[in-house]
């Protein structure tokens, strides 16, 4: 795209911006086909878009993406080089929309889907997408653990991307043939403006619990963090499914009026409403009612847990309200795989069961804990810590949900960044004592889970929590490889027991 012809989008869009040009810059001569906000991706034709982190001012970084190839930066303020300067008084927020209009709005493209909400947003995603693309509807992902164009998977660096990086997705999406993306939308993302620029058919809206406070300060601006995509970036005749189980929930799906469809599992009211009859080893046993069926239509889900029924009534929800039958939509869910690093279940030889979770909210633990009781016949241990450099006033709250779920809790190393493990789990422990669960406490995780797992005896049930499917420790000197299930592998080949 020649860049004059950019700017005149960016006019026409009425984005916040001014545009310095050097004396003998022709607009009309330089190309752009590309943005990043990381200067070591910078390159010919990718504009560089100088963003602003608690950590770092990208416009440090700006000498070096124009001596990498930038032609044109997004910054906040004129910079020395002598290259055209898009000026927008905030650089996150802006780079959505800028990006937008690079890509060619690839979103007007497709039928826009965003989860919101701290827990669930994963699966339901992930849900949505395997429904629509049974149906016939090609569809794209962008989400916590993975990002899918329609062609390709690749591992995903954050929940919600940042703004260029959305559109650049969305484009491949596009050119694919995808005819619908369903993503997740953190409330991080909706504060900074990274989705700026989009536009969403359908939101769902999981349920609000205690994260990120240190960020948002309290639960109230936290709910209207989430509360904004409802209110800012919803487009056409659309619609929202929410979560009527949780108190944040029902007062969303009353401010929304008739754009609401509820579901939930406690309230037969709701437009989608469903009861576990049965939990086995396999999963669980459901009667589903919907505005369709009125109740009475039985399904079995190979997953654990009423926050997993909770997640499959939003993804049939959104099916729903997209024309989808929810007869096809159970069928789907039936058979669905388990989301990577969500409640992972691995039987063992000597008949104990290890599960890798995600949870890392005392919410997340206690939902994970809750579903996993019926299906132990033993003892329930669990081995968690938290994560540095965030929110601190959670830790001995995921304690005491530890202890008060599980028969004997390890607490550990989660990432513990720049702060001292020993510290972290420090914060963690007045909350396991309330509950008089007996504990332990082993700063190196994979000593920590080598210990739970020589715990474990025939009908134990051993779960990791906290990091999933997630490949890297963060440390004070940096990332390192780690995997829990790898944990739990090289564990089987000392002691000389097998996943069956």
């Amino acid at each position: 795209m020649r860049l004059d012809k950019l700017i005149k989008a960016l006019d026409e869009g009425g984005v916040d911006y001014r545009f310095h040009l050097p004396p003998g810059v022709s607009a009309a001569e330089i190309e752009v086909s590309d943005m990043v906000c990381d200067d070591g991706k910078a390159c010919r034709g990718a504009i560089f878009a100088a963003t602003k982190g608690g950590r770092r001012d990208a416009h440090d970084f700006i000498p070096q993406a124009v001596a990498a190839g930038s032609p044109v930066v997004l910054c906040e303020h004129e910079v020395e080089e002598r290259v055209p300067q898009i000026i927008s008084p905030n650089v996150r927020a802006a780079m959505g929309r800028v990006a937008s209009f690079l890509y060619g709005e690839p979103a007007k493209k497709m039928t826009m889907i965003a989860l919101t909400g701290t827990n669930g947003k994963t699966t339901s995603t992930f849900m949505t997408q395997a429904i629509l693309n049974a149906a016939g509807i090609k569809s794209g992902l962008m989400g916590t653990v993975q990002n899918d164009d329609g062609k390709s998977v690749g591992e995903a660096e954050h929940t919600t991307p940042e703004g260029c990086d959305i559109q650049r997705l969305l484009s491949r999406m596009a050119a694919n043939g995808c005819k619908a993306c369903a993503m997740e939308a953190s409330s991080h993302s909706i504060e900074q403006g990274r989705i700026n620029g989009l536009g969403f058919d359908r939101a769902g809206f999981t349920n609000l619990t205690w994260e990120h406070l240190d960020y948002h300060g309290d639960m109230e601006h936290y709910f209207l963090a989430k509360k904004k995509l409802f209110d800012k970036y919803m487009r056409n005749d659309w619609k929202a499914c929410v979560n009527i189980d949780d108190e944040y929930g029902r007062r969303l799906f009353h401010a929304l009026g008739e754009r609401a469809i509820s579901y939930s599992v406690r309230d037969e009211r709701a437009d989608f409403f469903a009861s576990v009859k049965g939990v086995t080893e396999k999963g669980l046993a459901i009667e589903v009612k919907t505005p369709e069926s009125r109740g009475g239509d039985e399904a079995r889900l190979p997953l654990f847990g009423d926050h997993n029924v909770s997640n499959a009534l939003q993804a049939l929800s959104i099916a729903w309200s997209l024309g989808v039958s929810y007869r096809d939509s159970l069928a789907v869910l039936e058979t669905i795989p388990n989301v990577s690093g969500r409640l992972d279940l691995y039987r063992l030889d000597n008949g104990a069961s290890c599960v890798i979770d995600f949870a890392h909210t005392p919410d997340g633990i206690e939902k994970a804990l809750s579903a996993l009781r019926p299906i132990c016949a033993g003892k329930l241990v669990i081995v968690f810590g938290s994560g540095g450099e965030n929110d601190k006033s959670k830790r001995p709250a995921m304690g005491e949900a530890a202890a008060r779920g599980a028969d004997f809790v390890i607490l550990t190393t989660d990432d513990p960044r720049g702060e001292d493990p020993a510290s972290i789990i420090a914060e963690i422990e007045p909350g396991v004592k309330k509950h008089g669960t007996p504990y332990a406490m082993i700063v190196d995780r994979r000593a920590a889970v080598y210990e739970g797992l020589d715990r474990a005896s025939s009908g134990d049930v051993i779960v990791i929590a906290g990091r999933g499917p997630e490949t890297r420790q963060l440390l004070k000197e940096g990332a390192v490889p780690l995997v829990d299930r790898e944990i739990m592998t090289d564990w089987c080949a000392l002691r000389g027991r097998k996943v069956l």
